[in-house]
């Protein structure tokens, strides 16, 4: 039997200064949260659940720690499950003017069996990972390009009704398939597995060293999108040569250097005009474009719509 559509919207506070808003959807046998929060002090939060489910954290924006043990950086997600019981959530100190941002992908554990396949590796490994709490329960990646403006399509779709249900739905597998396939790629491509004819994959992803200093370049392109770069800045700055930065990145987040950068500055441009409806020339300054027209075409190109025309 189909369930309608549960909303809602709260903020919770208390006396340290911690304040949380938090959006709600649910519907059928799926759970979707957008939040962002300030925190002064780092503090532990404890929380109930009362079925065992499958939980998809995204940290959209800054660090925080997600309900593990580990520390999510800005823009990583992290997939676990939940059992029955209580938990205790860490939450780091944010920067009293930046609240921190996160979106939560909540699916039962039926809905989830509907989408296991044996044919990706990192399924086969979740699906039978113990709650978490326990060791190796957890499984953290970078958002791929794209994840972000899922997570945006589903909070301002245009559809009411069931009809928003279905499309929330059919957009929660798109984002959950999105992180299998990065999941089992960044595994793969890390030499932890090996490919079907037992050799160890591409020989521009073997050094471990060359693997951190692309994510050292994505993480750097991740908090200074509006500054502008070159191949040669970047390369430099981690200690990896040209080459392996293009073809490197390409085969590792499945996108180009300058491609990755124009989409960070896109999602962060859309989010400007829609949240804070700021000029168009003062948002293409903030996302590092010297001339308001220049970041007018991209812009276009990128939504089919122009900046002014998405404000109205």
């Amino acid at each position: 039997m189909s369930l309608g559509i549960s909303e809602n919207n709260k903020i919770v506070t208390d006396e340290s200064g911690y304040n949380m808003r938090l959006e709600e959807i649910m519907y059928n046998q799926i759970h979707l949260k957008w939040g962002n929060y300030i925190n002064p002090n780092e503090k532990v939060l404890s929380f109930q659940s009362n079925n065992s489910t499958i939980v998809s954290h995204f940290q959209i924006y800054d660090s925080a720690a997600g309900p593990v043990r580990e520390t999510l950086g800005g823009r990583e997600f992290v997939i676990h499950r939940e059992g029955p019981g209580t938990y205790d959530i860490r939450v780091a100190p944010t920067q009293l003017d930046t609240p921190r941002r996160f979106f939560e992908l909540i699916m039962s554990e039926s809905f989830f069996e509907n989408l296991f396949s044996d044919e990706s590796d990192f399924l086969l490994r979740f699906h039978s990972s113990p709650p978490i709490g326990h060791e190796s329960s957890a499984f953290m990646a970078s958002m791929a390009p794209g994840m972000n403006r899922i997570i945006e399509e589903m909070r301002n779709t245009p559809y009411k009704g069931k009809l928003k249900g279905l499309f929330l739905e059919a957009k929660a597998v798109e984002l959950f398939l999105m992180q299998v396939d990065q999941l089992d790629r960044l595994r793969y491509r890390a030499g932890i597995g090996v490919a079907a004819d037992g050799s160890l994959g591409s020989k521009a992803l073997r050094n471990p060293s060359d693997i951190e200093a692309l994510h050292a370049v994505r993480e750097y392109m991740d908090t200074n999108y509006d500054q502008s770069c070159s191949i040669l800045d970047l390369s430099r700055k981690v200690g990896i040569n040209q080459m392996k930065l293009k073809t490197g990145f390409k085969e590792l987040f499945q996108t180009t250097v300058f491609g990755y950068l124009s989409d960070l500055r896109m999602q962060e441009a859309k989010r400007l005009l829609l949240d804070h409806n700021l000029p168009v020339a003062e948002v293409a300054d903030k996302v590092g474009y010297k001339h308001p027209h220049h970041f007018t075409a991209a812009f276009k190109r990128k939504f089919g719509v122009t900046p002014s025309a998405l404000k109205s």
